[in-house]
């Protein structure tokens, strides 16, 4: 807690040199032992001097200024026999940072090391507040509040009599000056006035440390696997630039969880380590593996971070995670990792190197991917090092380039991806291995056994066991013309050269086995993707010429201006070189929508690129409202004119096919953005149409809005079956969340996720809902300026799962997991915070 609200301190150090300065007034100019910069300014009505009572007395409106700091009060007395300072009538003391102290009567020591102060009340420039009947303060350094209160909350302006939300009330409240540190003694905590925690003693660093040794707010862990538990945090100011915290943990199923994180900031950056570890006593709580990490007892994780800025534009950084098991995560819930998405929960380790200027950039990275769920499978997660982006835009000056002008830019991309397993996917229903039912595997059922399918049509090849590089280069250049009447003409043109060298791991396997089943992955599988033909090194190239057409229409009127924007784009180029015999990486998540219909590659990484002349049409239309709303709307279609449609071809993922671009005549694709006023109400959607049906094959929505202290959102998705890509059915769902504040201070609020697609893959026995909530949560909050807290109840479940033991014969069941927390924490400004996960 931040306790240097105690202005007094600082201020009857300062008047420690008052009262050699009354006796100078009066008659003593002997006494210049002060230094010039310790001049006291006395500002008052009059200045009496009572040689029989041997004081000396300043009255009316007095104020003392003294290094910023000022003491004021009807009436100020100096008696020299006691060698006592008094002052009283609204006195008040304001020291150097703001803080102030308020007191019936002030009386001090003629040195001033020691004094008291009767019915004080301070407020400090952090607008914590301190009162006290009585303040002593002895042998310069410690002061104490007999039966003192101290909150950080302001009093209520409607109702000041009212006690704080929260207070601290104790018998003694003692800072001492020396270590900084303020004691408490037989302390109450107080809400709304009433007792709510006794606490026999406590103590906190003052004001004037940023950070100090000592114990951190406790953190109240619970759940299933691990009973109920506490951390104790404890951290050590080692220096100014570098601390220790240690998180000593016990759990009354597994027992003690050790954490230390280190933090040192250097000169041109920070960095930080934790680790944890435990030795569980009872591992057998934990699912078997592979749902589990079964009975495994040491576990634990490394995580380092660091970011050094070796100069303006220049940074070296890494993030990096070893974990025990990739459950370890999940089962601890460590913080940073967000396990509310079931199916995504990678750890994504990487080191970096980036430069950015206004118009280049940079970056050198390598990566490591690790899987935390029972469904990865790590081993065929790739490493890939290095990775290097560099991007470059230069102005063409058209003095010198005979009037071409306009921009060029330079991208190259160079990666090198290495796996020790290949990853396979099934086309159409997705099959899972007949050992868990966890892994995807690529096998068909015939009569009471299993046959393989890894070729291509039944299967694809995601992830190449081996080592694959790739280097990338493109140039290009563009330039905007406006026309006498307002048209828009864009010329550009490209080249590009990409070289790959691609070397197939085709030994090793793995088995997944189990009592019920028996299935097995053999990297030999991926040679039938390239007919064994894609060892060694290959090269190919792509050069294009274009020309983008605009011609805007604009209109005016009383409610606003709008403008419609006819839009056309032909692209010439030769078809693409076959695919079929080169891996893809990077270029595997294709969305055809208004954002790429433009694009001169619709393809998402550099392992494909389009080839073939294209023409691509459509409008936007944008209105602006006089009422401060708008409106966009970009919708056109793309038409393969000649040469070879990439999004027709083969390769091992099976990108491009049910994409909207594999036909001539592409999908029609639409998205639209409203917002009606100047008020924070927003839609956002977006529309694929089939171009001979019109059947509307993907559907997205976004709603936002924020009325009357209720803000709310809704995302709504449907995307039609794509069989080619492992997605037999179509796939639908709706996530929502709202909040509500109100009385000033209060909130609630609410999130839902629904899954309305599982319903597709029930198999006997099983009737899915269509509104399947796979997770929601409740929340309540209350927020001032003092205090935080937060009760929050959440829900996520996990994938059902149902096979059976052999084809016909009886169903095994995985059931759905319903994991149900109880989170809370309550943070008291300048205190500290409690914090808690309960498992329910």
């Amino acid at each position: 807690m931040v306790l240097a609200a105690f202005a007094l301190l600082a201020c009857l150090v300062s008047l420690g040199r008052v009262a050699p300065a009354f006796a100078q007034a009066s008659q003593d100019q002997t006494s210049q032992a002060a230094k010039p910069a310790d001049k006291l300014v006395i500002d008052a009505d009059q200045l009496i001097y009572d040689k029989d009572k041997n004081t000396v007395t300043a009255e009316g409106s007095v104020q003392l200024f003294y290094q910023g700091r000022v003491l004021q009060a009807d009436r100020v007395v100096y008696n020299k026999a006691t060698k006592r300072v008094y002052a009283e009538g609204h006195a008040k003391m304001t020291d150097e940072h703001g803080d102030i102290v308020y007191g019936s009567r002030f009386e001090l020591s003629d040195n001033f090391r020691d004094g008291f102060i009767d019915s004080v009340q301070v407020l400090t420039s952090d607008k914590t507040r301190f009162t006290s009947p009585r303040i002593e303060r002895s042998n310069g350094d410690v002061t104490v509040l007999q039966k003192g209160a101290y909150t950080a909350c302001e009093p209520c302006k409607d109702h000041p009599a009212w006690p704080p939300f929260w207070q601290v009330r104790a018998a003694r409240i003692i800072e001492n000056q020396e270590t900084h540190t303020v004691y408490y003694e037989d302390a109450q905590m107080l809400v709304w006035g009433v007792p709510v925690f006794y606490m026999p003693y406590f103590s906190s660093p003052d004001s004037t440390v940023n950070k100090q040794t000592g114990v951190l707010a406790p953190q109240f862990i619970s759940g299933s696997n691990l009973g109920y538990g506490i951390s104790i945090p404890y951290f050590i100011n080692l220096a100014p630039n570098y601390d220790l915290t240690l998180i000593p943990s016990y759990l009354s199923k597994q027992g003690f969880l050790g954490e230390a994180d280190w933090r040192q900031r250097l000169s041109n950056g920070v960095y930080s380590v934790k680790v944890i570890g435990i030795d569980q006593q009872q591992p057998l709580l934990f699912p078997a593996y592979p749902y589990g990490a079964g009975d495994e007892r040491a576990r634990g994780s490394v995580e380092t971070k660091g970011n050094f800025f070796l100069n303006q534009n220049w940074q070296f950084g890494w993030n990096a995670t070893w974990l025990s098991d990739k459950f370890f995560a999940n089962d601890y819930k460590l913080q940073g990792i967000d396990f509310s998405n079931y199916y995504f929960q990678d750890v994504v380790s990487s080191v970096y190197l980036r430069g950015q200027t206004d118009r280049s950039f940079f970056d050198l990275s390598a990566y490591h991917f690790e899987g935390t769920s029972a469904n990865d499978e790590n081993r065929t997660l790739p490493i890939a090092a290095p990775v290097l982006d560099y991007n470059r835009v230069f102005d063409v000056p058209a003095d010198r380039t005979d009037g071409i002008g306009g921009e060029a830019t330079v991208d190259v991309n160079v990666a090198n991806i290495d796996r020790t397993n290949a990853a396979f996917q099934s086309t159409g229903l997705q099959t899972f291995d007949n050992a868990y039912h966890l892994y995807n595997v690529c096998e068909t059922a015939v009569g009471e056994k299993y046959v393989n399918t890894y070729y291509p049509g039944a299967c694809m090849l995601r992830g190449i066991a081996g080592d694959y590089t790739r280097a990338s280069g493109q140039v290009s250049w563009q330039r905007s013309y406006i026309d006498t009447i307002g048209e828009v003409w864009k010329p550009f043109a490209f080249g590009r050269l990409d070289g790959e060298a691609t070397e197939l791991n085709n030994s090793g396997s793995i088995t997944y086995a189990s009592a019920i089943g028996t299935s097995t992955v053999a990297n030999s599988s991926q040679a039938a993707f390239f007919s064994g033909s894609n060892q060694g090194a290959f090269a190919r190239g792509m050069a294009g010429l274009g020309l983008e057409y605009q011609f805007p229409f604009t209109s005016s009127s009383s409610w606003g201006t709008q403008t419609i924007t006819p839009i056309g784009q032909l692209i010439v180029r030769p078809s693409e070189v076959i695919p079929s015999i080169q891996p893809n990486e990077d270029a595997q998540s294709l969305v055809f929508d208004e954002t790429n219909l433009f694009a001169w590659n619709k393809f998402s990484g550099y392992d494909r690129i389009e080839g073939g002349t294209r023409f691509n049409y459509g409008f936007q239309y944008t209105a602006n409202f006089a009422n401060g709303g708008h409106a966009n709307v970009v919708a056109g279609q793309s038409i393969q004119v000649a040469g070879q449609n990439s999004y027709t071809l083969y390769d091992v993922a099976d990108v491009g096919q049910d994409s909207g671009l594999n036909k001539t005549m592409s999908n029609f694709v639409a998205g639209e953005t409203l917002q009606p006023t100047s008020s924070p109400i927003w839609f956002i959607s977006k529309q694929q149409f089939d171009s001979s049906t019109f059947q509307l094959d993907r559907f997205d929505a976004i709603g936002k809005a924020s009325i009357a202290g209720v803000t709310a959102s809704v995302d709504y998705a449907l995307y039609a079956a794509q069989p080619a890509l492992g997605w037999e059915y179509p796939r639908e769902g709706l996530t929502g969340n709202a909040s509500y504040k109100f009385l000033d201070r209060w909130s609630v609020d609410g999130s839902l996720v629904l899954d309305m697609s599982r319903h597709y893959y029930d198999v006997p026995g099983q009737e899915t809902p269509i509104f399947y909530p796979v997770g929601y949560s409740f929340g309540v909050g209350y927020t001032d300026p003092c205090t935080t807290l937060t009760v929050r109840y959440s829900s996520s479940t996990s994938a059902p799962t149902a096979f059976p033991a052999y084809p016909g014969g009886p169903v095994a069941y995985l059931p759905a997991t319903r994991n149900q927390t109880l989170m809370f924490q309550l943070v008291l400004r300048t205190i500290g915070d409690v914090r808690g996960n309960v498992g329910l």
